[in-house]
């Protein structure tokens, strides 16, 4: 045997250990892909959620409206990707397929009053689970079915001004939602938070979050907040 190529081969085969071992995900801070551009008040959110994401310091958000940012080989940078609003519809079948695969192979994803996009689209349907049909609107009242689950976890009864999304909920993954929270107005109590553990990638949605008298209540912010980290599977922690 000859020792002298002992010491290269231990030093090669550390580096393939350990390169196998890094992920993806394991970036220095989580990195958000928020994908604006469609209708709503997008930009006024993005710029709300600016100052409360670089206060919390874990998070490194990237503003983009080019759904090619969707397709395999450019969401794969990102730990999350955020939703947020109505309209839209992808424009080449890769953008769509790409997210599907981002989360089936654990990539995260939250949506804000964001499920009246993407119509067109059963996947987008399949993976958030629900579908926009109507809403009320005015002040209500948000309590929550799951107090256990570490996005609401201590979290008490809230009143918001905001719009009731109503929701279809996609046959094939209904009976696999998990339903934290519903509004509690007269008739009106349908859920309107919930999640979705699709393949090995984790889904936030909440109906909450019309514009800019919702948007600086400070339980929808500690939920959003909450379910960033939970989505890219990090000790959930609250806004600063």
């Amino acid at each position: 045997m000859n020792f002298f190529k002992f010491p290269t081969l231990l030093i090669l085969f550390i580096c393939f250990v350990f390169s196998n071992d890094v992920k993806a995900d394991h970036h220095e801070k989580i990195k958000i892909l928020y994908m604006g551009g469609r209708d709503h008040d997008w930009k006024g959110y993005y710029e709300a959620i600016v100052p409360l994401f670089k206060k919390q310091g874990d998070f490194e958000l990237i503003f983009s409206n080019k759904l090619d940012d969707l397709k395999v080989e450019n969401i794969k940078d990102y730990d999350v990707v955020l939703f947020y609003g109505s309209g839209g519809n992808f424009t080449d079948p890769s953008q769509e397929s790409g997210l599907e695969n981002y989360v089936k192979n654990g990539g995260g994803v939250v949506g804000v009053h964001a499920t009246d996009a993407f119509k067109k689209s059963d996947i987008y349907w399949k993976l958030f689970g629900g579908q926009f049909i109507g809403h009320g609107g005015g002040e209500f009242k948000i309590v929550f079915t799951d107090q256990k689950h570490p996005i609401t976890k201590g979290m008490k009864p809230f009143m918001i001004h905001d719009e009731s999304y109503r929701d279809k909920f996609h046959p094939e993954t209904e009976n696999k939602l998990h339903h934290l929270g519903r509004i509690d107005r007269g008739k009106e109590n349908h859920s309107m938070i919930w999640i979705h553990e699709y393949g090995k990638g984790r889904l936030f949605n909440t109906g909450l979050g019309h514009d800019e008298k919702a948007w600086p209540n400070p339980a929808l912010q500690k939920l959003v907040v909450r379910a960033i980290y939970w989505a890219a599977r990090k000790s959930v922690k609250d806004p600063k």
